[in-house]
């Protein structure tokens, strides 16, 4: 019996020392580290997604980046401008943080992995996304 207990232990502090976060004290600091623009790391898209947060409810818009050159950004009068945005809120859950998605196609689950100043990584393998501050 006392060996399942300090593995429970010991797992729980590995799963814990599993974030990255840098000085994330609570909710707030984790949001207040989110809100920004931020670019996902080797995309070839220039897409901006700006994270903004109000009373605990964020929201995820997708923006094309601005700076392009004429050319890159091909657009005529009959297309149609599609607004992607999404929902999310950051939640705290046996000591981790997750940052829950919702749009109107999905919902999921994310735990966030690293969070700093540059950094945003939510997920893992296939469904893992990392964000760098635009």
């Amino acid at each position: 019996m006392q060996k399942v207990f300090l593995f429970i232990i010991l797992f729980s502090a590995l799963n814990a020392f599993s974030q990255n976060l840098k000085s994330c004290k609570s909710v707030d600091d984790v949001e207040s580290l989110i809100e920004g623009d931020w670019k996902l790391k080797n995309d070839t898209k220039n897409v901006v997604y700006r994270f903004s947060i109000s009373n605990h409810k964020g929201f995820i818009e997708v923006l094309p980046e601005m700076n392009l050159p004429p050319k890159a950004e091909k657009t005529t009068e009959n297309e149609i401008i599609i607004n992607d945005h999404e929902n999310f809120i950051i939640v705290l859950k046996r000591g981790n943080y997750y940052i829950e998605i919702q749009s109107l196609y999905y919902q999921m689950t994310e735990k966030i992995t690293v969070l700093n100043k540059i950094n945003f990584v939510y997920g893992k393998g296939k469904s893992q996304h990392t964000f760098i501050r635009d």
